[in-house]
């Protein structure tokens, strides 16, 4: 697993060195050695330096060839599988800018070593940069010897990976952790390395329930994570917003938003994490589906029965937690949130072969009900944005629907009836017509035009209906005496009748 170390030294001014060639010998710091390696140079090119730990070269001992230096050098300088005329160099700093200056050479050094770690594949550090002597002070990225010559494939998006960082690090050196590391993970698909570490994606989909900004850890889900959110970014806004995001004074999610503003999109990041969030938990499906997803998506917690009594989950701020009912039928599914949560929860119910997407609405309460009727399966999406918060309850059940056939004969118009006992006190009884099949939304509103209950039927048969409504709103409650509206609304159009309950 690639590891990408950083640091917050402080630029310093460009040193002139000595011309530097084939053989030259010189030192390098190296993270977790103590004292220096020295290392000679194999390869000078317009871009890059390429130098060999000394005990590392095959006439030394080693295992590291020509063959090695030159592929490298080529992928950095000339040819990338994104783009057989543009090594990594081109490709990157067209993307992310330009690197920076700290030695007196344009050119970049490498250095393939043996790193001290296992598991250590490459790294940038840049507290080599303002190294006690000057003549130490060089932009460099490292590189595992092992690696090199074993794991090619990882070694190689590494370049790229490591090479974003020692560019990120000269425009914004104080950058949050989650989104360099989440350029870095584009920076490798960028060129044609897409999944380098083949563990990473997958590792997130396994527990997609962690939080996406502000928090990281060296482990292979969240730089799946990372990287899966700013490929998507990418596919969404193209080069301009990660451009823009680089070199954004801004950190994180501020510097997100800055971005977005500076390349003319309206929005916060909530408008782009929320689309992420239910394609990874749908594998694409509900219409926001993005390339380096590849139809992969994230392990929901199964249900395969019902009555499910209350269970209880944790919603991490910025992660997602998707619940999928394999119980086809009717599902009546209620969420109870911590009241001082903000949560964003979405029902996807999979019926007859297509997927159909609706945000929950929570009251005041954090609390709602979800109804999907003639469900092959429903997938619930429990999400948080809040700082506070994050417990939750949640228990389904099945449930008969209200509306039923009064009679065979086939209205030829569509119509509501007025309800009845009206006013009521209990329970009121609305009538209404369909003179086609097809699919009915009722709801029932009060004076201000929000909505306090609501219901849905699919491919409703022709005829003459009536449903019930006993008082209480989506959340179980009782709702207040007063006038409300019954709105229904089928493809022939919207129909409202007013009904008073009395307590």
């Amino acid at each position: 697993m690639p590891m990408r170390q950083r640091g917050g030294a402080a630029r310093v001014a460009s040193i002139a060195q000595d011309l530097i060639a084939v053989g030259t010998q010189l030192e390098f710091p190296v993270f977790g050695v103590v004292g220096t390696v020295s290392a000679t140079c194999r390869y000078v090119g317009d871009k890059v330096f390429v130098f060999v730990e000394n005990r590392q070269w095959d006439t030394e001992g080693g295992s590291v060839f020509q063959s090695h230096v030159d592929g490298l050098a080529t992928l950095f300088e000339q040819s990338t599988p994104a783009d057989s005329q543009r090594g990594i160099y081109d490709l990157a700093v067209e993307t992310f800018g330009a690197p920076p200056d700290v030695d007196g050479h344009e050119q970049v050094f490498l250095l393939i070593v043996d790193l001290p770690f296992s598991g250590l594949i490459g790294l940038f550090d840049a507290n080599v940069a303002d190294h006690a002597i000057p003549e130490l002070r060089r932009d460099v990225i490292y590189l595992d010897e092992l690696a090199v010559r074993r794991q090619s494939y990882l070694a190689r998006g590494t370049l790229a990976h490591e090479f974003q960082h020692l560019i990120h690090w000269n425009w914004d050196k104080d950058e949050e952790v989650w989104i360099d590391e989440g350029l870095s993970g584009y920076a490798e698909e960028l060129v044609g390395f897409p999944d380098a570490d083949p563990n990473a994606v997958p590792a997130f989909l396994d527990a997609a329930s962690l939080p996406l900004a502000g928090f990281f850890e060296n482990e292979s889900r969240y730089y799946g994570a990372t990287y899966l959110f700013v490929t998507y970014l990418a596919q969404l806004y193209g080069q301009p917003l990660i451009s823009q995001i680089v070199a954004q004074a801004r950190n994180g999610i501020f510097g997100i938003e800055d971005a977005l503003e500076q390349i003319g999109e309206v929005g916060d990041f909530e408008k782009s994490w929320a689309p992420w969030v239910l394609a990874n938990m749908t594998g694409g499906q509900a219409g926001f589906d993005y390339a380096a997803l590849a139809g992969r998506r994230a392990d929901p917690f199964e249900v395969e029965s019902l009555p499910l009594p209350s269970i209880s989950g944790f919603a991490e701020r910025w992660g997602a937690i998707s619940i999928l009912f394999r119980t086809p039928g009717n599902l009546a599914i209620d969420f109870d949130g911590e009241p001082a949560g903000r949560y964003r929860v979405w029902s996807y119910t999979w019926r007859n072969g297509a997927g159909e997407l609706a945000e929950v609405v929570l009251n005041d309460a954090n609390e709602a009900r979800a109804l999907s009727g003639a469900a092959d399966s429903v997938m619930l999406v429990v999400s948080r944005t809040s700082i506070g918060g994050g417990n939750f309850a949640v228990e389904a059940r099945s449930f008969v629907p209200t509306a039923i056939v009064e009679s065979e004969i086939l209205p030829t118009t569509v119509s509501l009836g007025k309800g009845y006992p009206n006013p009521f006190n209990s329970t009121v009884q609305i009538p209404f017509a369909l003179s086609a099949d097809g699919d009915v939304k009722v709801d029932i509103v009060d004076v201000t035009g929000a909505s306090v209950w609501r219901q849905r039927w699919h491919t409703l048969v022709a005829g003459n209906h009536r449903f019930t409504w006993d008082g209480l709103d989506g959340a179980g409650r009782s709702v207040a005496t007063g006038v409300y509206y019954v709105r229904l609304r089928v493809a022939g159009g919207d129909f409202v009748t007013p009904i008073m309950l009395l307590r």
